[in-house]
């Protein structure tokens, strides 16, 4: 009875998959973590970028009764996500600080009578008591949490408001969570079963190795004219160019459109407006390329990316591979073009310091804010721009919100229910640390002298089936090096010499 059950919930899964997402079958691995979802039960799954995880929370979701909450840090995508899924005739919402305080409840009310399937949170809006006291009384069946490695202060990109996700599953009846990431080691991996309070869950991890992708170093004297060069010889391909500032991506634009090259841009610097119709530009397929900070690609739908080349060092081996895996999502071969720049390593020392203020800097701020409770202050003022210790206050308001003492409403910062500042210099200290160690990391890619993809795949703690993979710029001037050492051979073994 157990397999006809079984059976008769694929037959029910494999219909939802092609009615509502277009595709005949599903992908490795996927159907594994639907079941096990379907069967309610908890689960972990580190799915490396462009092994479609987001369907595997979304089918689900439509499977199960009541509403699902989906937690993702996001904010920019989560409007493109729920249109998304509003275009193939599901039911869905978002809740995020950007709203007006009427909207939100609204939307609450419309989760109470049952108006949406899956509804996007941001993990901030569990820093107010109200909020997560309003999601009570709602039939939650099922939590997905995106990004989770945000919960580990040892993951890459930690987010302090994901330590409210346990409290939240307690709120609402402990309903089935599924938490995912496409990357995370044993550590991250530890963390998230624990502060997501997860003791009975299953852990699926798919291999961080995508065979089509090739690898490559590579130095050039001019990097500008190496992108110039590389996007020429392959005119008929989509390609992203990842660099490390807004400036430089505008700087790599121009460059390219003036060269006659179709070319796109994107950073958080242009409007939402002008961001859409860029992306669109791309993924339509009138830009050939986009030159792009690390603000483009998370739930971007582009399948034939042949191409990917880091301009800049990222700052870290995870920030690598996810771009990275942008590329190749249709299973054919493509490239992964990292350009090595000394001046790269300093760089991202100083965005990374730069990151971490002094915790009396964020104190002051909170204190200032505190006293403007009911009417907030201006962020322009806050901040000052153009007066100096701009960049600092800049840093200390990202911590305090990061933190959960404050949020930003239609331009105003407002305090949170958080009255007490029990951020230590300590903690600050601790996540900048780990944060350098990972940079190292990143700089040991570049010191590698065996293989590219060995040393990515032993980073995230697998095994590499070779020594040498055959497909990176280390294994390919290997290659070369043994041929030419042969024919010296050869040549000495005819002449004699």
């Amino acid at each position: 009875m157990g397999t006809n059950y079984s059976d008769s919930r694929k037959e029910q899964a494999l219909k939802l998959l092609k009615q509502r997402f277009g595709y005949s079958e599903f992908r490795s691995g996927q159907w594994e973590v639907v079941e096990h979802i379907l069967k309610g039960k908890n689960a972990i799954a580190v799915m490396p970028t462009g092994r479609g995880k987001s369907l595997c929370y979304q089918l689900p979701a439509l499977m199960m009764p009541g509403i699902t909450i989906v937690i993702s840090p996001l904010i920019s995508l989560m409007k493109d996500q729920v249109d998304s899924l509003m275009e193939k005739g599901i039911p869905a919402s978002f809740i995020s600080s950007a709203l007006p305080d009427h909207e939100v409840e609204q939307r609450i009310s419309k989760m109470k009578d049952g108006s949406y399937k899956i509804v996007y949170i941001a993990p901030e809006r569990f820093h107010s008591d109200a909020f997560a006291a309003a999601l009570k009384n709602i039939r939650v069946s099922f939590i997905a949490v995106d990004e989770a490695h945000c919960i580990s202060q040892w993951g890459h990109n930690f987010r302090p408001a994901y330590l409210k996700i346990k409290d939240l599953i307690r709120t609402v009846g402990n309903p089935v969570v599924a938490a995912f990431t496409a990357t995370a080691n044993e550590r991250v991996q530890k963390d998230m079963v624990t502060l997501l309070g997860l003791s009975q869950c299953r852990v699926f991890i798919s291999s961080f190795d995508r065979p089509n992708l090739e690898f490559r170093i590579e130095e050039p004297e001019s990097p500008d004219a190496y992108v110039l060069n590389y996007v020429k010889a392959h005119r008929e391909e989509a390609g992203i160019i990842y660099a490390a500032t807004r400036k430089k991506v505008e700087n790599l634009y121009f460059y390219l459109r003036n060269k006659g090259i179709e070319a796109a841009m994107y950073h958080a610097g242009l409007t939402a407006e002008q961001r859409n119709r860029q992306q669109d530009s791309f993924i339509n397929g009138r830009a050939q390329v986009i030159a792009a900070t690390n603000a483009f690609g998370m739930g971007i739908d582009k399948s034939d990316v042949r191409y990917i080349i880091h301009y800049n060092m990222p700052i870290s081996m995870e920030s690598y591979y996810q771009e990275a895996g942008r590329a190749g999502r249709d299973g054919e071969r493509a490239v992964c073009i990292l350009l090595k720049n000394p001046e790269d390593y300093r760089l991202n020392q100083f965005l990374i310091n730069g990151n971490y203020p002094p915790v009396k800097a964020a104190e002051s701020l909170f204190k200032r804010i505190r006293k403007r409770k009911a009417s907030g202050v201006p962020l322009e003022v806050l901040l000052g721009r153009g007066y100096s210790g701009y960049s600092m206050r800049e840093s200390a308001l990202k911590k305090i919100i990061e933190y959960g003492y404050a949020e930003i409403r239609n331009g105003m910062v407002f305090p949170t229910d958080k009255d007490k500042f029990t951020l230590t210099q300590k903690e600050i200290d601790r996540h900048k640390k780990i944060e350098l160690e990972k940079l190292d990391a990143m700089m040991g890619y570049f010191k590698e002298k065996n293989c590219l993809r060995s040393y990515i795949l032993r980073y995230f703690n697998e095994e590499p089936k070779n020594e040498q993979c055959g497909n990176c710029s280390l294994c390919f001037n290997r290659a070369g090096q043994n041929n030419s050492d042969l024919m010296n051979r050869i040549l000495a073994h005819i002449f004699g010499q």
